[in-house]
C-alpha cells in the first residue's frame, strides 16, 4: 500500500487531508512540532490507529531524511508563514525554503510526486507581481497581508522554478481562496479559540460579531482534501508544468447571508448570532471570481460542498469546540 507523507497533520487542512488520503487507501505518515506528539498520537489511536507520526520542528531548515524513508508521495500542507525572522531577508528565506526544501529533499529521496498547498494570494493582481527586491526593500514592513501575499508568490515561483530543472519531479499545487470547515472526528479539536485558523471567522458569528469584509470566495476544507488526494493520481505534466497548477473553489459566502441562514437553520442560536439586520461592512470592490476549469478538468472537481452545507457543519464543529473549552 503506497505510503504518503502529510505535512502539518495535526493542523486544520492537513487533518483533512490526511482524512482524504486515508480514505483513498493510502498510508499516512505525519508530520507535527516536537512537543505535541505523544498527546497527539493518543487522540488518534482510536480512529486512526494505523496512522504514523514523526516530529518535524521546521520543514523550511530540518532534515527530512528520516521522514521520508519509505515514502510514495508528499503532500506538503504546512508551508511555513513569512514571519518571525530578524528581517526581510530571513522572511524571505522562510517563505521560499518553505517550499523548496521539501522538494530538494524530496528528489534526494528519490520521491517524484508532490502536492503542495497554495495561497489564492499569490495568484492575485498587484501581490501576483511581487519581486524579490521589492520584499527585500522593507518598504512593506507596516503591511503583514502584502508581506504574506507576497511570501506566497515568491515562494510558489521558486518551487516551480525548482521544479524545472528537476525533470523527476511531478509537482502539482493547489490553490484554495478562504478556507472554511468542521474539524475530522477523532483528531483534536482546536485547544482554544486563538486556534481556530480562518474557522475563526465563522465562530465570530457565533460570539454576535460581523466578520470583517473578506473577499466572498471560499472552499470547503473536504473539498480541498479531496482536490489534493486527486492531485496524488495524475500523470506528470509533459510539456508545460504549470497545467498542474489548480484553483478551486466552492462558491461565495456572503455574511449577510450567513446570518439569515443561521436565524432561519438554527434558530437555538438566535440569542448569541448577529441580528438578521445587523450593519455588515460593503467589500471596497467588486468580487473576485475564480476559474476553477482546470481542476474541474483534471482533478473531476465538478461539485463543490455549498456553503449552507459548509457553515451548518463548521457550527456543530465549532459548537464541539466550544463545549470542550468549558470543559478545560
Amino acid at each position: 500500500m503506497p505510503r504518503v507523507l502529510v505535512t502539518g497533520v495535526n493542523g486544520f487542512v492537513g487533518s483533512n487531508v490526511a482524512d482524504e488520503v486515508v480514505k483513498a487507501g493510502y498510508q499516512v505518515r505525519g508530520t507535527l512540532r516536537g512537543g505535541t506528539i505523544e498527546n497527539f498520537k493518543a487522540a488518534i489511536s482510536h480512529k486512526f490507529p494505523s496512522l504514523e507520526v514523526v516530529q518535524v520542528d521546521d520543514v523550511a531548515t530540518a532534515d527530512l531524511t528520516d521522514a521520508l524513508q519509505g515514502i510514495d508521495a508528499i503532500i506538503h500542507v504546512a508551508v511555513p508563514l513569512p514571519f518571525g525572522g530578524s528581517g526581510p531577508k530571513e522572511n524571505l528565506s522562510i517563505a521560499v525554503e518553505g517550499y523548496v526544501n521539501v522538494l530538494r529533499q524530496a528528489v534526494k529521496a528519490g520521491i517524484s510526486k508532490v502536492v503542495i498547498t497554495g495561497s489564492w494570494s499569490a495568484t492575485i493582481d498587484h501581490w501576483g507581481d511581487a519581486t524579490e527586491e521589492e520584499f527585500l526593500s522593507g518598504k512593506h514592513a507596516d503591511n503583514p497581508m502584502w508581506i504574506y501575499a507576497a511570501a506566497k508568490t515568491l515562494g510558489e515561483r521558486a518551487a516551480w522554478k525548482f521544479a524545472a530543472n528537476e525533470p523527476s519531479l511531478d509537482l502539482s499545487i493547489i490553490i484554495p481562496p478562504f478556507i472554511f470547515g468542521p474539524y475530522v472526528p477523532g483528531f483534536p479539536l482546536p485547544a482554544a479559540q486563538s486556534a481556530l485558523s480562518s474557522n475563526q471567522h465563522i465562530y465570530a458569528l457565533l460570539t454576535g460579531v460581523v466578520p470583517p469584509p473578506l473577499p466572498p470566495l471560499f472552499c470547503d476544507v473536504r473539498d480541498v482534501a479531496r482536490a489534493h488526494v486527486s492531485a496524488l493520481n495524475l500523470p506528470q505534466a509533459t510539456s508545460n508544468l504549470e497545467d498542474k497548477r489548480f484553483l478551486i473553489c466552492g462558491g461565495s459566502l456572503v455574511w449577510k447571508d450567513a446570518i439569515e441562514y443561521l436565524h432561519k437553520a438554527r434558530p437555538e442560536l438566535k440569542d448569541r448570532i448577529p441580528a438578521i439586520d445587523a450593519p455588515v461592512l460593503p467589500f471596497p470592490g467588486p468580487p473576485t471570481t475564480i476559474d476553477g476549469s482546470r481542476a474541474k478538468m483534471k482533478l473531476n472537481m465538478e461539485k463543490y460542498r455549498d456553503w449552507t452545507e459548509m457553515l451548518n457543519d463548521t457550527v456543530n464543529s465549532l459548537l464541539d469546540a466550544e463545549k470542550m473549552w468549558v470543559k478545560a
